[in-house]
């Protein structure tokens, strides 16, 4: 739907992951300070607001993803029915070293090509998590932090995480996010097939930590 009556865009099917966030994002952009001298308070001011930025985005939705080593290697080459402790050094490292809840940069030889990704907010497909990730956040103001430990059995991988992401439209807003993830495997192959994160907060709560930020030293 379009609040405000525009002509839709038509937006990359890779690019869906971005067209759910920013559904998310728009209260944020609505009632975030105005850094503009002379901002006009009026509802006309904050529509023109709203607009400029919606302009940004729809230039972002129709930008392909730029980083073409996202998703690591080929998608042919896969792992198959690796042992537990193994699995677990991978995806330490995918979330500590490649961060990859924020950039899609991980081990793509452990999942299933047919792997669905899904958060609070919708479900993807493999190739639209990773080409949809990379382009919705900005990897170098973003931060994922491991919580205790990755943990993993042949049914399995389980980690909880805390990270702060900074989204790559107007004012780049950064919002924080704590929760568990749970990577399921597929009895036969090994392989990851369901990606599920699970939010300590609600998408409603979570967009209120972009709002009075502490700042840093």
């Amino acid at each position: 739907t379009n609040p405000r009556g525009a002509t839709p865009i038509a937006a990359p099917t890779h690019l869906v992951h971005v067209h759910s966030m920013w559904h998310i994002l728009l209260p944020v952009l609505a009632y975030a300070p105005r850094v503009a001298p002379q901002q006009p308070s009026s509802h006309h001011g904050r529509r023109q607001f709203l607009l400029s930025a919606g302009a940004g985005v729809a230039s972002l939705l129709q930008r392909p993803a730029w980083a073409s080593s996202v998703g690591g290697g080929n998608a042919g080459d896969k792992l198959l029915n690796l042992p537990a402790d193994r699995l677990v050094d991978i995806v330490r490292a995918d979330l500590v070293e490649r961060q990859f809840l924020a950039t899609a940069d991980f081990t793509r030889a452990v999942y299933d090509e047919g792997a669905l990704f899904t958060d609070e907010i919708d479900t993807y497909t493999l190739p639209k998590f990773i080409k949809g990730t990379s382009a919705l956040f900005v990897k170098d103001k973003s931060e994922v932090r491991l919580v205790g430990e990755v943990k993993a059995d042949d049914r399995e991988v389980v980690f909880y995480f805390d990270e702060d992401l900074c989204f790559n439209i107007p004012l780049q807003p950064v919002v924080t996010v704590t929760g568990r993830c749970v990577l399921s495997r597929d009895p036969s192959s090994g392989l990851i097939v369901k990606y599920r994160e699970y939010w300590d907060k609600s998408p409603t709560e979570v967009l209120k930590t972009a709002f009075n930020r502490p700042r840093k030293a």
